[in-house]
C-alpha cells in the first residue's frame, strides 16, 4: 500500500485486516520513493496506491513501475471521486479506482481477488503470446521488451548489462538429414541446458530458427559474465540423441557490454 496520508492509511490498513488479510503481508510505503524501494525488494501480489502522493501522483509512480518493467497490479484510491483520475486510472492500466470514503472491507476483499484473479489470467495468456511452446523459452518480442527494461535497470542502478548471441552449427544438418522433428528435439534440449547454466536473474531468450539469446543484469563483476560464458559453451560438450543417433552440435557466440560497447539495444544486439 502506498498513501502518505496517515489516517487514511491506517483507515486502509484496518479495512485490510477486517477483509481477512494478515497484517504480516501488509505493506505500507508512505512516500514515492519509499514505494520503489519496496517494489524492488519484495514481492508484491497488487498494489493499492493514492492519487496523491504530493509531490508525486500515483500516475507517475505507475510510469515508473512501468519502466522498471514491475508488473505489479494497481487499484488506484483517491480521497474524492474525480472523473478525470477514474478515466485516466483506467487507460494507464489501473485495474480498480476506488474512493477512501466508500472503501468497505468487503468491497476490499472482492476488489483485491477479482484483481489477482484477472491478473493470473492475463499472465496466462502473456506466456502464451511470449514465449516459444518448443524451448520453452521468451520470443523475440519478450526478449526486446526484457532488454529494454534491463537497459533501464542498469542506468538507474548504475551497472553494467551484457547480452550473448548464439547461433547453433550443424542445426541445418540435423533437420535436412533427420528431418524436423530431430531439429525440434535440438532445439528443445539446447533450450534447456541454456536455461541451467543461468542465473534467476538471468533472461534466455529464442530469436528464431536457431539463434538464441541471453541478457544477464545485475553484476558488478565481469568475471561473472565470463563464467556464464564458460557454461553456455559447456552445453555444446554432450551429443543430442534423438531415437538412437547422437547429433553434435556446436555454437558460435558472441557477446556485447552496456554501456561500453554500445547504449542502443540494436547497436549491442
Amino acid at each position: 500500500m502506498v498513501d502518505g496520508v496517515t489516517d487514511e492509511a491506517e483507515d486502509l490498513v484496518a479495512s485490510l485486516i477486517k477483509a481477512g488479510f494478515n497484517e504480516p503481508y501488509i505493506s505500507v510505503s508512505p512516500s514515492f520513493g519509499d514505494a520503489i524501494t519496496a517494489i524492488e525488494k519484495e514481492k508484491i501480489h497488487v498494489a493499492l496506491i493514492n492519487y496523491d502522493l504530493a509531490p508525486h501522483t500515483g500516475f507517475e509512480l505507475m510510469e515508473e513501475l512501468s519502466r522498471m518493467g514491475n508488473p505489479v497490479p494497481v487499484i488506484m484510491t483517491a480521497k474524492s471521486k474525480d472523473s478525470k483520475i477514474d478515466s485516466c486510472a483506467m487507460t494507464r492500466g489501473a485495474y480498480d479506482y476506488l474512493i477512501h470514503a466508500n472503501i468497505e472491507p468487503e468491497l476490499l476483499e472482492r476488489t483485491i481477488r477479482y484483481t489477482v484473479i484477472r491478473r493470473k489470467l492475463e499472465d496466462q495468456l502473456l506466456h502464451a503470446a511470449l514465449y516459444v511452446e518448443l524451448s520453452g523459452l521468451p520470443n523475440r518480442r519478450a526478449f526486446f521488451d526484457r532488454l529494454g527494461q534491463g537497459l533501464f535497470r542498469a542506468d538507474r542502478h548504475k551497472q553494467e548489462l551484457s547480452i550473448f548471441y548464439i547461433d547453433l552449427n550443424g542445426f541445418k544438418t540435423v533437420n535436412d538429414t533427420h528431418g524436423h522433428q530431430a531439429g525440434d528435439e535440438v532445439i528443445r534440449v539446447v533450450g534447456d541446458r541454456l536455461q541451467k547454466c543461468l542465473r534467476r536473474t538471468d533472461t534466455p531468450a529464442r530469436l528464431g530458427g536457431d539463434e538464441f539469446t541471453c541478457i544477464l543484469e545485475d553484476f558488478r563483476d565481469r568475471e561473472v559474465a565470463l563464467a556464464v560464458i564458460d557454461k553456455i559453451t559447456n552445453i555444446f560438450d554432450k551429443p543430442i540423441s534423438y531415437e538412437g543417433i547422437d547429433h553434435q552440435i556446436g555454437g558460435s557466440l558472441g557477446v556485447s557490454f552496456y554501456p561500453e560497447n554500445a547504449t542502443d539495444a540494436d547497436l549491442l544486439i
